[in-house]
């Protein structure tokens, strides 16, 4: 037989199956994150992205363990991370309108 014949069902077969995937219930924290209303004003969009930023950068120096020696024993968890930076996307956070992070690192 033919490589091509035997390559083609399988490949159909694995991308039916990967596209057929159960979708995965939010967890407590996106619900949270999803539970305050979109901003409505200008300022109101940007004082969201200044303040989702702090969370994001708080949760990233936390799983790097830099809040604390008992961080770096936890296990990782990216969901509260992702559930940040899509509620940024989705309001439109700009680069420019995010904090800057590394001059909150400077002395």
């Amino acid at each position: 037989m033919n490589t091509l014949q035997i390559a083609a069902p399988l490949f159909v077969a694995l991308l039916a199956t990967g596209c057929t995937s159960v979708p995965k219930e939010k967890t407590e924290y996106e619900k949270q994150i999803d539970a305050v209303p979109m901003p409505t004003t200008e300022a109101d969009r940007l004082e969201q992205c200044k303040y989702l930023s702090d969370l994001l950068f708080f949760e990233l120096q936390d799983i790097a363990g830099i809040n604390g020696f008992s961080s770096a024993f936890k296990p990782h968890d990216p969901s509260k991370s992702l559930a940040l930076s899509r509620r940024m996307d989705s309001i439109s956070c700009t680069k420019a309108e995010r904090r800057n992070w590394l001059q909150r690192l400077q002395p």
